[in-house]
């Protein structure tokens, strides 16, 4: 079956929770594995959200990216985005191939599920591992004040809010293309980012702070301004896309009226709450 006409999106899924994200610790280079919970709740996404015609629809996809840690890579094998009877993953950097035997909800355009340091999380070099409060604590010690804003300020030993975007920028020219490679152009040069015939859904599994910059970049706005913050929970699914279908004006998507015959919604598909 076709996936309904509608405009391309980009879906953002940050991993499931993590015993140091329950600890309250911050994790961006150490390799951490979902907890139990954690898995529950992707399980819970890939039941209530994945399927031909659901939220997200295996046949209208065209890519899939993936942060090379443990838990955005076991997160996308429990989601079970891929083609056949195999999920397969190519990590971008180093060209190494490898193949997951998850259960499969239906065939995608790219037959990868591409691992890319782009997606990596947010580097919080001297605060790996620490909690909001031993980080003040530190940052009191070592400035005199603890306020600490990793929009406006970054991480001391990782990275500045300008790293961060000079990666996410090389995603989103990257996503772009691939959208506007199978979009329509209308007369005086706008480009609608329809899809019908051909699959334009993008993926992204990575982790909060990374995923909250990349919908920020992907709007054009800049990070250290500090003017703008978005929460994305363990488990969370955010939504990309384009204002008028033209994929000259990209936006993030608050909310989308439910009830429509043609697909369900967020709020049909119970994402609202997912049982522990």
């Amino acid at each position: 079956m076709t996936a309904p006409t509608t405009s391309a999106r980009v879906f953002l899924i940050r991993h499931g929770e993590t015993d140091w994200i329950s600890g309250g610790k911050f994790a961006s280079r150490t390799d951490i594995p979902l907890s139990r919970v954690g898995e529950k709740d992707i399980e819970f996404i890939r039941d209530r959200m994945i399927g031909e015609n659901e939220v997200i629809d295996p046949t209208a996809i065209a890519k899939i990216y993936c942060s090379p840690r443990i838990n955005a890579r076991r997160t996308a094998e429990i989601l079970g985005l891929g083609v056949h009877h195999h999920q397969h993953f190519l990590n971008r950097e180093t060209g190494e191939k490898w193949r997951s035997e998850s259960i499969i909800h239906g065939e995608t355009a790219d037959p990868y599920v591409n691992i890319t340091k782009w997606l990596e999380e947010w580097d919080y070099g001297d605060y790996e591992g620490m909690t909001l409060h031993s980080i003040t604590e530190k940052r009191i010690k070592d400035y005199g004040n603890g306020r600490w804003d990793i929009w406006t300020d970054g991480c001391p030993g990782g990275e500045s809010p300008q790293q961060v975007t000079g990666r996410l920028d090389e995603l989103v020219r990257e996503i772009r293309e691939v959208i506007s490679g199978n979009s329509a152009s209308w007369p005086g040069g706008q480009i609608i980012a329809h899809r019908s015939q051909h699959a334009q859904d993008v993926v992204c599994v990575a982790h909060g702070h990374i995923l909250a910059a990349l919908a920020i970049r992907w709007v054009g706005l800049p990070l250290d301004t500090g003017m703008m913050r978005l929460i994305f929970e363990p488990g969370g699914v955010g939504l990309l896309g384009f204002e008028h279908d033209n994929i000259n004006q990209p936006a993030i998507l608050l909310g989308r009226k439910p009830g429509r015959p043609d697909q369900k919604s967020f709020f049909e598909a119970g994402v609202a709450y997912a049982p522990r």
